[in-house]
């Protein structure tokens, strides 16, 4: 194909002067805003955020204080966590890189541009579908706590984990028959090369599929898993509530009935009856803190695993919560103003540029949702916050050695005295 190469670039700025209107003019400035500023700075903090989850997460799996159900959550955020990381990545690249219509030779950054694309549709679905695993298992845990014995474990997360990779990866290979590279011959023998999209290549029952698999039944199951999943912490929270109620009333009681008891002793015994009375008080005093001791244990390690079990479903609740606002939305909008506009993108009409807009607003969304996990697991969850302090503060290894020598002194000290 020959082409006069030399006025390609004066053709080019004439038509874009000559179509200068004003959808075209707010869609240039939006995406200066969303696409060349907001996409890359989310992105760079994205990677930041992202690898952090990543250290944190893999120093959380390893403590041995966590359950079972505990350890496959966070193998799913994991997961999780790298999928984001490399969707941060792909998006930066795609942002910072120089993009052109025509290049003179075959570089990184055409091939990059010509399959980009489908690598970061790979890792937004992948995702999706990620999120969806685990707010399955999470609702089977809180909601099913019986039948999630028998069908969550560590071994069957991390096969779910592999086929939600594999189907994905399965699932956008399509996109990378798109488009191809065109090769041009100019008339003084250099060559020139663009992307363009395949003549014939009807992707419209693929975008309806898509839509249907990857937007809407995701977001419809997690809307289900959430709302449980909220319901049921709502009712435990009421119950534990009444159940302290309870208990605090219990103890009114217990102390009112001791007080009794002491008056009425004290009123129509003797001296001998009272010191009897008093010996027998110590050693029922002396019981009922050795067995407050004992209960005391056993409830600060069901409050540790409880405490872990909230962190982990308030985790993944906020998890749910920001992808139903950022992503959900953004979706839909996008598929209704396609099918209801006719878009045109050889004459690029008013349509095209509304078109466009929408999509800078939504991929800026979409790259906010998968990189500000890192402030969403800092603000929900205590353990976490734990954890990363621990990677962060040197200082902190010291201050144990420093308390057990402080109590070791004043053991000896006491000894001393004694002696």
């Amino acid at each position: 194909m020959m082409a006069h190469c030399e006025n390609l670039s004066e053709l080019n700025v004439s038509i874009s002067n000559e179509n200068d209107t004003m959808e075209s003019t707010l869609e240039k400035n939006l995406r200066f805003i969303f696409m060349d500023t907001g996409v890359p700075a989310v992105s760079a903090f994205g990677l930041i955020g992202n690898f952090l989850n990543l250290l944190v997460l893999t120093k959380e799996k390893v403590n041995h204080s966590l359950t079972r159900m505990e350890k496959s959550a966070h193998i799913g955020l994991i997961a999780l966590a790298v999928s984001d990381f490399m969707f941060c990545l792909l998006a930066l690249l795609f942002t910072i890189l120089p993009s052109q219509d025509t290049y003179h030779e075959l570089n990184g950054t055409l091939y990059y541009l010509w399959l980009g694309n489908g690598f970061i549709t790979f890792f937004i679905i992948n995702s999706t579908w990620l999120i969806v695993v685990m707010a399955a298992e999470r609702y089977l845990a809180v909601c099913h706590p019986f039948r999630a014995r028998k069908l969550v474990s560590l071994k069957k997360t991390k096969v779910a984990v592999c086929i939600v990779y594999g189907i994905c990866m399965l699932s956008t290979i399509p996109l990378f028959f798109e488009r191809k590279i065109v090769e041009k011959t100019c008339v003084d023998g250099s060559k020139l090369y663009n992307i363009e999209k395949r003549k014939g290549y009807n992707d419209q029952t693929r975008r309806m599929l898509w839509s249907i698999v990857f937007d809407f039944i995701p977001c419809i199951a997690l809307l289900y898993f959430n709302v449980c999943l909220v319901w049921k912490i709502h009712k435990a929270k009421q119950l534990r509530r009444e159940m302290t109620q309870g208990q605090s009333s219990d103890m009114v009681m217990y102390r009112s009935s001791i007080k009794t008891t002491e008056d009425q002793g004290t009123n129509s015994s003797s001296r001998s009856n009272n010191s009897f009375t008093r010996h027998r008080q110590n050693d029922l005093a002396e019981n009922s803190l050795i067995k407050n001791r004992k209960s005391g244990m056993l409830s600060k390690r069901k409050r540790g695993s409880d405490s872990a079990l909230n962190s982990v479903t308030a985790t993944l609740v906020a998890v749910v919560v920001l992808f139903l606002i950022l992503v959900f939305p953004s979706e839909v909008i996008k598929f209704i103003y396609a099918k209801t506009h006719q878009i045109d993108n050889t004459h690029k009409n008013k349509h095209y540029y509304y078109h466009q807009i929408i999509l800078h607003v939504t991929n800026f969304m979409q790259t906010l949702n998968f990189s500000v996990n890192f402030i969403l697991y800092c603000a929900v969850n205590k353990s976490y916050r734990k954890t990363l302090y621990k990677l962060f503060c040197f200082c902190q290894s010291k201050r144990p050695k420093a308390r057990i020598m402080k109590n070791n002194i004043m053991h000896k000290t006491e000894c001393h005295d004694l002696i």
